[in-house]
């Protein structure tokens, strides 16, 4: 049977691959748009947050940020995983109004990264850019064999996934699959890649934190049943909260996904998990399919850009069995 070696999760933000100067210009918000966007205010103090905002301070949060990528790349690599299970989500980017599923999993030979070009971005982005997209089109091999099987088990037990084999016609693979090659595993041999869509940002189909639970469950009981000796590590992609921060949601997460306290998880508030934010469920799902791996953070930086409380609660962790 297949060996699950580990795991980690990792946010993607843009913030990662702008130096920090550029913080305060990227996507600033103020509070009409907030509204506008469901989000609620920051119960921190506009006194409070300009000491957030001193540039030493970010200076020395994007370092952090930094060498958390860092870590959690060579734990990750030190599993030997012959094969990623990445979930993440999909931005309109293969997903549009004609369809989009709850969960969604892709088991053909291979993905394209259609780049948009750096013009699709706003302009801040402009460092950030490559880390998310090639210049031209780039190929991902996925991994048909285990992407049917999970496709099969899961539906055994109880999901019915969405599932297709061909890419839409003029669509790419998102940004939260590429970033973990592009920037997590920067430079390095390409290991084969199972895509799991979980539609996080847009209702109203969007799975609950107990339903991320118990799916998380019944994908480690589907990898685990999957003939075969590879080794197999799970990623979450995306998160914390953003593009507000809430410091208090995101480390209560981090605290049960050491403690494994799926109820815990299963209690996250749904109204937290709006926009970026709710990238939070792809971190649960990897955590309850690890239940029994021992999982630790390896950071966590508040990394705020405005007076409003944006910016992105940057997340890093690692499971890694024994």
């Amino acid at each position: 049977m297949a060996q699950v070696v580990g795991g980690a999760a990792v946010s993607h933000s843009p913030q990662l691959s702008m130096e920090s100067g550029g913080w305060r210009a990227h996507g600033d918000l103020e509070l009409p748009r907030l509204g506008a966007l469901g989000l609620t205010p920051t119960e921190r103090t506009e006194e409070e947050l300009e000491d957030e905002l001193d540039p030493a301070l970010l200076a020395e949060r994007y370092e952090a940020c930094q060498r958390a990528l860092e870590k959690t790349r060579d734990e990750l690599l030190a599993q030997r995983p012959d094969v990623l299970v990445v979930i993440g989500d999909d931005q309109r980017e293969l997903f549009l109004d004609d369809i989009m599923p709850a969960v969604s999993i892709f088991w053909g030979k291979s993905l394209e990264d259609r780049p948009p070009g750096a013009e699709a971005y706003p302009s801040t982005m402009e460092t950030a850019y490559k880390y998310y997209h090639a210049d031209e089109v780039d190929v991902y091999e996925t991994h048909a064999g285990l992407g049917l099987h999970l496709v099969e088990q899961l539906v055994e037990g109880g999901f019915d996934v969405a599932q297709f084999t061909e890419q839409p016609k003029d669509r790419s693979l998102g940004h939260a699959f590429t970033f973990v090659y592009r920037r997590l595993l920067e430079g390095l041999p390409r290991i084969p890649l199972v895509p799991i869509f979980l539609n996080t940002y847009y209702p109203p189909n969007q799975p609950t934190p107990g339903r991320c639970v118990t799916f998380g469950e019944a994908l480690r009981e589907a990898i685990d049943s999957w003939p075969s000796d590879l080794r197999v590590a799970l990623i979450a992609s995306g998160g914390l909260t953003h593009p507000i921060i809430d410091e208090k949601l995101d480390r209560g997460l981090l605290e049960a996904l050491e403690a494994h306290d799926h109820e815990a998880l299963s209690r996250i508030p749904v109204d937290g998990l709006r926009e970026g934010s709710s990238e939070i469920r792809n971190w649960i799902a990897v955590g309850a399919a690890l239940h029994d791996t021992p999982g630790k953070v390896v950071d966590y930086i508040p990394a705020y850009r405005s007076k409003a409380g944006s910016g992105c609660g940057m997340g890093f962790f690692t499971w890694t069995r024994a």
